[in-house]
């Protein structure tokens, strides 16, 4: 079986991945679209060797992907998705969904992230040239009153196995995640959306986390201080 201070270093060792998720979330706090992390223990047990059987807690993220709050810019290029949905951009490593809308036009007229890569629309790369750009709800680009294209709006029916790739942008390896561009979602104009990280949350979590590896701590110098007792008046004997 595992011993009592190995179990508690396991415990500790937990807390100080708990620790990083809720600082990876408060460093993320002002990313546009940045989703936050979600941290719990899996209840599991050890495989193989001599403490095979034994119960432990095994440290597991998932990502929450609950809106965040829209916040108005007025600049007709910046996207914000109402509901379920994330912008499709081209990449040179292939397609990635992204909830960060800020958007600009690059030298070509091209219709790009703020990192210079494709968004994509029904037709592919999005072309606008013109200066009237209106952007409607249901994501039509008209350009001096013409239509242009339509933004590719995606969905996932399992978005947890999408896999994330820096702060605001997933991918989806072999389709896992199922892949939807049927959505019920509607476009904002004029907008983008901000981090969903509660801040207040994050910090209470820091302050927990702090107090149970403090008494993980105590635990262990107990533990090892009876150890040392028991083995004193052994040798006495």
């Amino acid at each position: 079986m595992i011993n009592g201070i190995e179990l508690l270093a396991n415990a500790a060792i937990g807390q100080i991945a708990h620790l990083n998720c809720a600082t990876h979330n408060i460093a993320n706090v002002n990313t546009p679209g940045f989703k936050a992390e979600l941290f719990h223990f899996l209840e599991g047990t050890v495989a193989g060797g001599i403490n095979e059987g034994s119960s432990i807690q095994r440290p597991v993220t998932a990502v929450d992907y609950s809106p965040g709050t829209i916040r108005e810019t007025g600049n007709a290029l910046d996207l914000a998705i109402n509901g379920k949905g994330f912008f499709a951009v081209q990449t040179k490593d292939g397609v990635v969904y992204t909830r960060d809308g800020r958007f600009t036009l690059n030298e070509d007229g091209e219709l790009v992230t703020l990192a210079g890569d494709h968004v994509l629309g029904s037709g592919g790369r999005i072309a606008i040239n013109g200066n009237d750009i209106r952007i409607s709800e249901e994501g039509v680009i008209r350009v001096d009153g013409n239509e242009v294209d339509t933004l590719k709006i995606v969905s996932f029916r399992e978005p947890s196995a999408l896999v994330r790739l820096g702060a605001s942008f997933y991918r989806n390896p072999d389709n896992l995640a199922g892949a939807e561009e049927k959505v019920n979602a509607s476009v904002q104009s004029g907008y983008f959306e901000l981090s969903n990280v509660q801040v207040i949350r994050e910090m209470v979590e820091m302050i927990n986390i702090q107090r149970t590896f403090e008494s993980y701590q105590k635990a262990i110098q107990t533990i090892s201080e009876q150890d040392k007792l028991s083995t004193n008046r052994i040798g006495k004997l």
